[in-house]
């Protein structure tokens, strides 16, 4: 083991721990342990100065111009998730504050009866619609802002929406047209996303009933536990969700009918995304700039409305730049690929034959810790080369990266869309890793035994 993998791994770890124990603010750590990794790199002579072929001790200030560097790729990495994200958070909070999400509610509210299991499997119709795209962020953006007054209003925990999401949209994020499956073949020649998903789909299908089926195991035994409400208090409840109270802005039953037709419209944008070319954050733009002109009453209310909800976006916009600074300097100084390598060297020659069924029973713990990016692009490679000089196939290395990979995007450290997710729904990272970790790596080792049973790799 190098000592730039060894850095990784210390850099890693501390950074897991401060942010389970939840006594330090993630910008803080996200930024002074990876500055502190670097110096000491840097001085030790094993970075790579700018302008040079191999690696040497380093100044001060040829440290911190290095670092700047590794700033400016983090940076460009999250930029597009950080427009979307105070786009969005303005979107909905506007319409918010204009009751219409309270209108969508009542009219839902109608149908619906006092049963958990039936809030669960809508929560997992939705996700799974919206996720079609393949776009995380348009699922956690559509998804959570829908169904989280409902979780609260049954006194759910916020964990457990984000917990169905993860899941319902790591599940479709098999499909052959999602950029998982691109990501995760692109780098293993002769490997299409198609035949991934071919060999993939019945996991899948399987995946989506024990998903939709426990809706109506866990609603109960929630119910049984105290979660939800007795049938009066439902009913007081749904009595007052028919009949809001008045909103913060002031709207005509015209405007809002515009503001659910304008929300309508662009979540269709988004879910035809690829095929109008249409940008997420250019849409959230546009519903921004069309947003706050119909709904306030001239620019002081707008600007009222920009600052109160623009210091919710702020935390958030804080975290993914820190993020950026993160991934960048993991990548660019070459730690990244370093733990990859110690990591595919722990694997001992008497495992080989079942080496595609280990990984992807480690998938997730391993993309929760360096990233799907570097699991699909730098490992999965790695693991392909080692399939078939053990007597398998490219593809189940494949298949084996993406089952965990997908179903742990909301757990992983080191991506910015989980915290879009988090930020969305109002839970930390801490509670997020206590509540998901476990459930969502049994699912993945029960999808990761269907795909061996039906040929994807071997047991």
């Amino acid at each position: 083991m190098d000592m730039l993998s060894i850095v990784g791994f210390i850099l890693v770890i501390a950074m897991v721990v401060l942010i389970i124990r939840g006594k330090v603010a993630l910008p803080p750590i996200l930024i002074i342990l990876p500055t502190i990794a670097t110096l000491f790199l840097g001085f030790a002579g094993y970075l790579v100065p700018k302008g040079a072929e191999a690696a040497a001790p380093m100044g001060l200030k040829a440290i911190i111009t290095t670092l700047q560097g590794y700033i400016s790729t983090g940076a460009n990495q999250v930029l597009n998730t950080v427009l979307l994200f105070t786009f969005a958070i303005i979107y909905f909070n506007v319409l918010s504050d204009a009751g219409m999400f309270d209108a969508i509610v009542a009219r839902a509210f109608k149908y619906i009866g006092n049963s958990i299991g039936v809030i669960l499997f809508m929560t997992c119709l939705l996700a799974t619609i919206s996720h079609l795209d393949g776009s995380g962020a348009t699922t956690w953006l559509i998804t959570v802002p829908t169904m989280l007054p409902l979780f609260k209003k049954m006194k759910l925990p916020p964990t457990l929406l984000v917990l169905y999401v993860g899941l319902v949209s790591g599940t479709v994020n098999m499909l052959p047209w999602t950029s998982a499956l691109a990501r995760a073949s692109a780098g293993v020649d002769g490997v299409e996303p198609y035949d991934v998903w071919l060999k993939l789909v019945i996991c899948q299908v399987v995946g989506l009933i024990i998903l939709y089926v426990s809706c109506f195991i866990v609603g109960p035994m929630l119910q049984k536990k105290g979660f939800g409400m007795s049938d009066e208090e439902f009913a007081v409840m749904k009595e007052g969700m028919l009949h809001p109270s008045e909103p913060v802005l002031k709207v005509s039953k015209t405007v809002l009918g515009i503001d659910i037709a304008l929300t309508v419209a662009l979540i269709l944008a988004l879910l035809l995304g690829k095929q109008t070319g249409l940008n997420t954050s250019l849409a959230f733009m546009w519903g921004v700039a069309i947003a706050l002109p119909l709904n306030c009453h001239g620019s002081k209310e707008m600007t009222a409305q920009i600052k109160k909800h623009g210091a919710n976006a702020l935390n958030m916009v804080m975290i993914l730049f820190s993020i950026g600074m993160l991934v960048g300097t993991m990548k660019d100084s070459g730690m990244m690929q370093a733990m990859t390598n110690t990591l595919v060297g722990l694997v001992p020659e008497a495992l080989s034959s079942h080496l595609m069924f280990i990984i992807a029973c480690i998938a997730v713990p391993l993309s929760m810790v360096i990233g799907s990016d570097s699991l699909y692009m730098i490992m999965t490679p790695i693991f392909a080369n080692m399939s078939v000089a053990f007597g398998g196939t490219a593809i189940a290395a494949v298949c084996a990266s993406v089952i965990g990979a997908c179903l742990a995007a909301n757990l992983c450290l080191v991506a910015p869309t989980p915290y879009l997710a988090l930020g969305l729904a109002g839970v930390e990272m801490k509670d997020n890793l206590k509540f998901c970790f476990l459930p969502t790596w049994i699912l993945s080792i029960v999808l990761a035994a269907v795909a061996a049973l039906t040929g994807a790799f071997p047991f």
